[in-house]
């Protein structure tokens, strides 16, 4: 039943509300020059009464109170974020086998980027799929164009370089996972809170999820997990 887990996490990342408040955060301000305008969030969501309606929900995320745990190893950091594995001092690779034991497994990672607003909060900018790469580069893709650059790791900070990124200099930070309590209210005065559970990477936050192919997201199942 993991898979399925996974399907339902990365089908919440996805289907984001319309509305996203954000408070402070310091170490998400990041320069970014993309070529597209911005993806409508408006979603529309189908009701129990099987009629399509539109619902507007807000949500506001309290980064305030987020709970943060930095990752401390080279290894924790390329077992939770890395494409795929390999033993550093080798190079030789190591097999995720998270998804089933039949089928070598990968990561991608769900990637929002968040901006800085003049009042000082942040807002969504950017979200699409990335892959952190063997071979030293990264994609992040956006509006169906991807967008690459090279990373490193120095000691347990991920340095991350590209022209559209920080100006075209290094953007180096550590990687935390975190949790982070969410208020959302609809446009009837429903009101609900959940933590939401990710990684981050400066103004990046990702979600990471196990895959059965190199950059994208399979669906949650194993070609060969019945074998």
């Amino acid at each position: 039943m993991k898979f399925l887990a996974i399907c339902s996490i990365l089908s919440a990342a996805i289907s984001m509300p319309i509305a996203v408040h954000a408070q402070e955060l310091s170490n998400a301000a990041l320069p970014l020059a993309f070529c597209d305008p911005l993806m409508s969030e408006e979603r529309n969501v189908l009701q129990d009464d099987g009629e399509e309606q539109e619902l507007e929900i807000e949500q506001t995320y309290r980064y305030d109170l987020e709970k943060s745990e930095q990752l401390t190893t080279r290894e924790d950091i390329m077992n939770a974020l890395f494409e795929e594995k390999w033993n550093f001092e080798t190079n030789e690779p190591i097999k995720r086998q998270e998804l089933c034991d039949a089928e070598e497994n990968y990561v991608v990672l769900w990637t929002r980027v968040l901006k800085p607003l003049d009042t000082g909060e942040l807002s969504l900018d950017a979200e699409g799929y990335m892959s952190i790469r063997k071979d030293g580069t990264f994609q992040f893709v956006y509006a169906e164009r991807p967008y690459v650059g090279t990373w490193e790791l120095d000691g347990v900070e991920m340095v991350l370089t590209a022209e559209w990124l920080n100006k075209g200099e290094p953007y180096r930070n550590p990687v935390a996972f975190v949790k982070t309590p969410v208020e959302s209210v609809d446009n009837d005065g429903n009101r609900e809170s959940f933590v939401d559970e990710m990684y981050r990477l400066g103004g990046f936050r990702f979600y990471r999820v196990p895959t059965t192919v190199k950059g994208v997201s399979q669906d949650c199942s194993c070609e060969n997990r019945d074998r």
